[in-house]
C-alpha cells in the first residue's frame, strides 16, 4: 500500500459557465503520516495556518495499491 496525496481546485469554467474539479497536482507516499505532514506543508506554502484548505480547493490523503 501506499498513500497518494490529491490536490483539487474547483475552477470556473467560461465556456460551459459552472465550476469544474482539476486536479492540480498529487504526490505519492509510503505512509499516512508522511502523507498528512505533507498535506500541512502544501497548507503552509499556501499561506494557511488553520489546516483548512482555501475555498474552491482541497487537499486529500487516498490509500491506494502499489499497481
Amino acid at each position: 500500500m501506499n498513500w497518494v496525496l490529491v490536490f483539487v481546485n474547483l475552477i470556473y469554467n467560461t465556456e460551459l459557465e459552472y465550476k469544474e474539479p482539476v486536479i492540480e497536482a498529487w504526490y505519492e507516499f509510503e505512509t499516512m503520516e508522511e502523507c498528512f505532514i505533507a498535506r500541512d506543508d502544501l497548507l503552509i506554502a499556501m499561506a494557511n495556518y488553520n489546516g483548512i484548505p482555501p475555498v474552491n480547493t482541497q487537499l486529500v490523503c487516498i490509500r491506494s495499491d502499489n499497481k
